[in-house]
């Protein structure tokens, strides 16, 4: 609740203002693709949150699963998790944008 209702909103419905997805329709999506995984590890409330690898990695299978559409998926592990904060992103909202396109590109469409 700390650091994602801040902007996701407490219900997860994101915001348009600085344009902030939802979870719906989104994290399902983004967890089965290797750079969408990335990306949900390394947005700022994740990535600044202070959390444990192994607690972030249960924060990031609560958000797929609740708000994931029930699509399958593969449950992120602190092992995961730890390799993907040795990595640095210099533009989250570029990445974030990069994701959405290679997904439209092959018919997935995800829209906020």
């Amino acid at each position: 609740m700390l650091h994602c209702s801040g902007c996701h909103g407490r219900d997860g419905g994101g915001s348009a203002v600085g344009r902030v997805p939802p979870f719906a329709g989104v994290v399902g999506r983004f967890a089965r693709e290797p750079q969408g995984r990335r990306y949900l590890v390394l947005v700022p409330g994740v990535a600044n949150s202070g959390l444990s690898d192994s607690d972030t990695a249960r924060v990031l299978n609560y958000v797929v699963e609740a708000w994931g559409a029930g699509a399958p998926r593969a449950a992120y592990t602190a092992a995961e998790v730890n390799a993907i904060r040795t990595s640095r992103v210099d533009d989250i909202v570029a990445l974030r944008r990069k994701i959405v396109g290679d997904l439209a590109r092959r018919g997935i469409r995800v829209s906020y």
